[in-house]
């Protein structure tokens, strides 16, 4: 009796102690070891376009006439000023042109004298009846028509005197020939390109932008000559009207804010091109895409204070591959776990790893 007694006391005590035992396990709260970040101002946010540099104005030069080009006095790259001659067209064809307008002038008013002569003639044996009236008429007319034959033909030998400026083809401003295609021999039409001429004076940078990007198109950019020699602000002057039919993609030039000395034509550029304005990227942050968790409420994030993690709040902007960026109302710097996330509960005793 005794013995059964001794063994029920030692058994309550173990259960009591057991008790005790599990309380205190249900009390510790583990200590999590956890990697963290700081949350940090975004950076300005670009997308870049590779493209050439162009003269702000350049022209395809031509004759005023047609004839064959006796002489080619520039080349291509070479600089110009206005008024020098460029080409000039083989100067017998217009001399020739120039002789034969005279001989039509000369031609159309003895028609004219004659006509009036015999008019006047036919109008005094009208008067006297020995003629018809309509004979008389039909002269009247023919003089008229005379004189009008007369005009033209010195408005025609007005243009072939002409034709003797327009057989030199002049630079019409200082600047580079892009290209010359006339060569000497060659037969061309009025109005049939044989140089291009780039004016002198601001330059432009002409890129291709792809469709998806053709929408809020910039305003303001930058442009980098390629390898970095020069650098300089741009601003969009002009967007083509249609895409390009085989690329898809839209034309469009940035006037560049600078000495055109520092932009050599035809070289080669690069835009850069900022996704959003300024004043929204100075109230991005940026954190690792791990720190976000959503419990319920939004997105959030775990601040770091004394040890201890709590919840804040984040407004989600937009994500990359690695990184988020956020509206929030913490400082830059701010101690954050960025990794883990999920495991954690307010308040919980947290250890940085190294």
């Amino acid at each position: 009796m005794a013995m059964r007694a001794l063994l029920l006391s030692i058994l309550t005590l173990t259960l009591v102690a057991g008790c005790g035992s599990e309380q205190d396990v249900d009390q510790v709260t583990p200590i999590v070891k956890v990697r963290t970040a700081q949350i940090e101002n975004a950076q300005e946010q670009h997308w870049t376009l590779s493209g050439t540099v162009h003269s702000r104005r350049d022209a395809a030069l031509s004759f005023l006439i047609s004839g064959q080009i006796n002489e080619r006095l520039a080349q291509a790259g070479e600089r110009v000023e206005a008024g020098d001659v460029l080409m000039r067209l083989d100067p017998r064809d217009i001399r020739q042109q120039l002789a034969a307008a005279r001989a039509n002038v000369a031609a159309a008013r003895a028609q004219a004298e004659n006509a009036e002569a015999n008019r006047d003639r036919l109008a005094s044996l009208s008067k006297q009846g020995l003629v018809p009236v309509q004979a008389y008429e039909d002269a009247r007319a023919q003089a008229r028509a005379a004189r009008q034959s007369a005009k033209a033909a010195e408005a025609a030998l007005a243009q072939a005197s002409s034709a003797n400026e327009y057989g030199e083809l002049r630079a019409p401003a200082d600047g580079v020939l892009l290209e010359v295609s006339g060569e000497v021999g060659q037969v061309v039409t009025a109005g049939m390109p044989v140089a291009t001429l780039a004016y002198d004076g601001p330059r432009d940078i002409e890129v291709y932008v792809p469709e998806r990007k053709r929408p809020g198109l910039p305003e303001q950019a930058r442009v980098e000559l390629y390898g970095g020699e020069a650098q300089a602000p741009a601003t969009l002057r002009e967007v083509a009207g249609s895409a390009d039919p085989l690329s898809r993609s839209w034309r469009a030039r940035y006037s560049i804010e600078d000495d055109p000395a520092a932009w050599p034509l035809g070289s080669s550029a690069t835009l850069i091109l900022p996704t959003s304005s300024n004043a929204e990227m100075a109230t991005v942050q940026r954190l690792p895409v791990g720190a976000l968790i959503d419990r319920g409420q939004g997105m959030g994030v775990w601040v770091i204070e004394e040890d201890q993690v709590s919840w804040q709040p984040v407004d989600l902007v937009r994500m990359d591959t690695e990184l988020a960026y956020v509206h929030s109302e913490l400082a830059a710097g701010t101690q954050i776990i960025a990794l883990g996330a999920h495991l954690l509960e307010p308040g919980q005793k947290v250890e940085t790893l190294p």
